[in-house]
């Protein structure tokens, strides 16, 4: 037995053992309890009120559900609500996850380049999305909620924000332990204990540990990878004073891994050097080898003598990704007669940095280093309260800045390697506001209004080759040296810098109108306003900055309890307009050539409708369904690029010779699945002295496109067949995996014993393709799912 094995077995038992030790303290369920759907409380207006008279679209998810479903990070949400989706795999790092709420997403969420889906833990926004990554421990409650929150969780929430609540600690002793045992060596452990200090005074403890065998396996370096090794701790300190309270928390997440799980799914034969096809044909995806690669990161080529001992470093090194995070936060509450001070404060710091062979084979075409790393400060005020019995209102300012630096070092047909790095800074300000008036006691509005100030300032240094001084000659750069943007001050050895600044102000509203019909009936219709942020391109230096991308919608919404609460129906249709779209193009830049960016360029049109049923259809039966029907596309003639077709005579208005504008406007929309589906049902059944609990589920996610391309008219039949190929490979069809949970209850001691198996029937499929290679460097990739998994856990709680 090895002896990760060993250590983590020893502190599982002994926790175990020494919990059981300890009186028990069994949660007594309420006399007259009901037997039908529970109520639950939700802060999707930041303020708590029950789930089934919000006026919003929301997933509400409690531990139990949590537990149930599996969600150990925010990837897992994806099974849990409709009009989520959430892509892995990227050619740099596999830090980073793109969430995307009702076709609003971002491919490229980068530090001067916001998500489009707002994240919060415990009222802090968090700014980067490799924290996204990050465990989901002692959790209180999720909530998923979608469509525009710009209003009360400010920029970056056009497609919606998820907000994570931990547990506080509280005046009881208590705790939890679970220990985890599963294939691929999987052997994990978590903890928490809450302990009162004094009256008014508590602390709460949790961590975890993890650690598993990678799911693939390389056949050319019989190293294994899509492993994880996962360590995290999170500590919260409450004061509760009379008539004010204050919590402290902070919190830590390392995670480490040999590199992520992509494959090479094609290659274009008209670009790759006939030397590299025989070695990339070999590690082609394959439905027998579907969990597996021939990666063997960068290559050592006999020109490094040159340069320095750091960049020397960078090759010969196979891949793998750290991803680390912490924070701190401090939250006051004071009673100010009859109205609520609130002030939020928090730091938050994030780090991830990996090495990637794009292609996936033992062929040197191109293999990555990226990351970034960068601290956000950030603090709110709010003020709430009653004006009169009718109107409420919750209003405050918001402030935050975020520092850090991003870089990415390629390598391409095994020659030197080519650094794309940047410093970043970003401010913002916002103040904002919102009135709830109650027109009847059935009947209430809601009109809100807030307004967002930002700065957005970088600093490039781009080199031709990583590890030479930026001032020395180099051929075939655009400066004729080493530094490869254009300066805005003098070019020295170690100076190279093309500062860009910009500013942006923009506004978010949201105006709506509730009606409670009936004890049972809730309806609901709102417009809202919102925007993500604008920034820079900081790999294609000379770009202007793009604007914010602006979104606007309206939302209809029913929530429905029936037969005695053992029916729940809750639905929601929408119609999305978003404008400035900020859309990744593929064009020509003067002095940079062919490249990728983003630029606001088109306008959106989205809709679609979500459902989400739970039943209690007999005594210890949940049925769980959600789904959603989406579609969207570009208004017409309202998205293009340029294209560089030699001797056709294009003319443009950006005076590009021979550039040919081609009208996207008719391409499909990315990260937009028109289908989705998730359900899950859960018996349980008193057995002696506990309840056996058996779980079984299935999530079907429809097709998605992650790359959509279009040729000139005036290009060329083979430039044509490249672009469609390209388009074709960009998308992904859709999946459904079945996911399952058994699981023992005793009432006394409370122990609960499991298993589980994830994707069950080990289905083969694809998380998310990459072709935008395909007609410059000629390859696509393909980052796989996860094979079947299954387990066995054991919780003991007091």
């Amino acid at each position: 037995m090895s002896r990760k094995a060993v250590t983590l077995g020893a502190i599982g038992m002994g926790a175990l053992v020494a919990a059981m030790a300890q009186p028990v303290y069994a949660q007594q369920p309420q006399s007259g309890a009901s037997e039908g759907i529970q109520d639950i409380v939700v802060t999707a207006r930041r303020t708590e009120e029950s789930l089934q008279t919000t006026p919003i679209a929301v997933t509400a998810l409690t531990p139990e559900a949590l537990t149930t479903a599996k969600v150990e990070n925010v990837v897992d949400l994806q099974r849990t609500a409709p009009g989520l989706v959430i892509g892995r795999g990227s050619a740099g790092g596999d830090g980073i996850v793109f969430v995307a709420i009702r076709g609003q997403g971002n491919l490229q969420p980068i530090l001067a380049n916001d998500p489009a889906v707002a994240t919060y833990i415990d009222g802090i926004y968090i700014p980067r999305p490799s924290t996204g990554m990050t465990d989901i421990q002692d959790v209180q409650r999720l909530e998923v909620l979608r469509g525009p929150q710009g209003t009360l969780f400010g920029r970056n929430t056009t497609g919606g924000a998820i907000n994570i609540v931990t547990n506080d600690p509280n005046d009881q002793l208590s705790g939890a332990f679970k220990a985890e045992f599963g294939n691929y060596s999987t052997l994990g452990a978590q903890a928490n204990i809450n302990v009162p200090l004094a009256e008014g005074l508590a602390i709460r403890l949790s961590g975890a540990i993890s650690d598993r065998d990678g799911y693939g396996d390389n056949f050319a370096t019989h190293r294994d990878f899509s492993d994880n090794n996962s360590k995290f701790l999170r500590g919260k300190l409450k004061y509760e004073g009379n008539g004010w309270d204050l919590t402290l928390s902070g919190d830590w997440n390392r995670q480490y891994n040999h590199g992520q799980q992509i494959a090479l799914w094609a290659f274009n034969p008209a670009i790759v050097p006939a030397a590299f096809q025989p070695g990339l044909t070999a590690g082609l995806l394959t439905k027998d080898h579907w969990w597996g690669n021939t990666a063997t990161g960068t290559s050592v080529p006999a020109t490094i003598g040159t340069l320095t001992p750091e960049a020397r470093a960078l090759y010969g090194v196979q891949p793998f990704n750290t991803l680390e995070v912490y924070g701190f936060s401090g939250t006051l509450n004071v009673e100010l007669g009859g109205l609520n001070f609130k002030s939020i404060t928090g730091y938050r710091h994030s780090m991830n940095y990996g090495q990637n062979d794009t292609d996936g084979t033992a062929v040197p075409l191109l293999a990555t280093f990226a990351g970034s790393g960068s601290y956000y400060v950030s603090q709110e005020f709010q003020l709430s309260g009653n004006i009169t019995d009718s109107l409420s209102f919750i209003t405050g300012a918001y402030a935050g800045k975020e520092s850090g630096y991003e870089f990415s070092r390629s390598q391409i047909f095994g020659g030197l390697i080519r650094d794309s790095n940047a410093d970043v800074t970003n401010k913002t300000f916002g103040l904002f506001a919102q009135a709830y008036y109650e027109l009847t006691p059935k009947l209430r509005a809601v009109g809100g209004f807030r307004y967002t100030w930002d700065t957005r300032d970088s600093v490039l240094h781009n080199a031709q080759v990583y590890g030479l001084p930026y001032n020395v000659a180099v051929a075939g750069t655009p400066t004729g040296i080493n530094c490869t943007v254009t300066p805005t001050s003098p070019v020295t050895a170690t100076s190279c810098n093309q500062e860009q600044n910009a500013k942006f102000n923009y506004p978010a509203w949201n105006l709506g109108i509730d009606w409670q019909a009936s004890d049972n009936i809730f309806l609901y219709a709102a417009t809202r306003g919102a925007a993500k942020a604008g920034g820079w391109n900081l790999r294609a230096g000379g770009l202007p900055a793009f604007s914010p991308e602006k979104v606007k919608d309206v939302e209809a919404g029913l929530k429905v309890d029936l037969f005695d609460r053992r029916l729940r129906f809750n639905s929601a249709v929408f119609h999305t307009w978003k404008d400035d779209n900020q859309a990744i193009v593929n064009s020509f830049v003067t002095g940079i050539g062919v490249t990728q960016y983003i630029q606001n360029n088109g306008k959106v049109r989205i809709w679609g409708i979500e459902n989400e049923i739970t039943a209690v259809p007999w005594e210890g039966m949940t049925l769980s369904v959600n789904g959603s029907l989406q579609d969207g596309k570009y208004a017409k003639g309202s998205f293009s690029e340029i294209q560089v077709v030699a001797g056709s005579g294009c003319t443009n208005s950006a005076g590009v010779a021979n550039g040919c504008v081609v009208d996207l406007s008719g391409l499909p929309l990315l990260q937009l699945p028109k289908k989705q589906l998730n359900v899950s049902a859960t018996q349980k059944i008193p057995v002696g002295g506990g309840t056996l609990a058996v779980t079984g589920a299935y999530s079907y996610v429809g097709g998605q496109h992650f790359d959509a391309v279009r040729a000139a008219d005036q290009a060329s039949a083979a430039t044509k067949a490249a672009y469609e190929t390209e388009n074709r490979l960009g998308f992904v069809p859709g999946y459904g995996i079945f996911n399952g949970r058994i699981a023992f209850q005793l009432e006394n001691p409370n122990v609960e014993v499991a298993v589980y198996g994830r994707n069950i029937t080990n289905k083969k499929y694809l998380l998310r393709r990459f072709p935008d290679l395909y007609r410059t460097l000629g390859i696509a990739a393909a980052y796989v799912g996860q094979p079947v998994t299954y387990g066995v856990e054991t919780t003991f709680k007091f």
